[in-house]
């Protein structure tokens, strides 16, 4: 198994999560993710097949990509979890949505 290195940013290993409680879930966030090199290329790789042919304004970023492939881990039953475990989950959903249609 691969062992896992923490940066000393990180106080958990691995944590990311903090209490819902007064989140502003329509929010950005920067975090960091480590990643095997891969990985890495074959996102790179996938972005480079996007971006071909597209225009100036329609260019994604290796970041577009990670931030849809986790958007479409979430389902429809993990909407209705979340939003009884933190209140204004989906219409920050919706709010993601609305920004990217744009």
């Amino acid at each position: 198994m691969a062992t896992r290195r923490t940066t000393p940013e990180q106080k958990t290993p691995g944590s990311v999560c903090r209490a819902s409680f007064g989140r502003d879930l329509r929010a950005r966030r920067v975090i960091a993710v480590e990643l095997p090199e891969f990985l890495i290329y074959a996102l790179e790789q996938r972005v480079l097949e996007a971006n071909a042919g597209a225009s100036p304004e329609d260019i994604s970023t290796i970041d577009h990509y990670i931030e849809s492939e986790l958007a479409n881990l979430i389902t429809v039953r993990d909407v209705a979890e979340l939003e009884a475990a933190a209140p204004g989950f989906g219409a920050a959903i919706q709010h993601w949505l609305d920004e990217i249609a744009t």
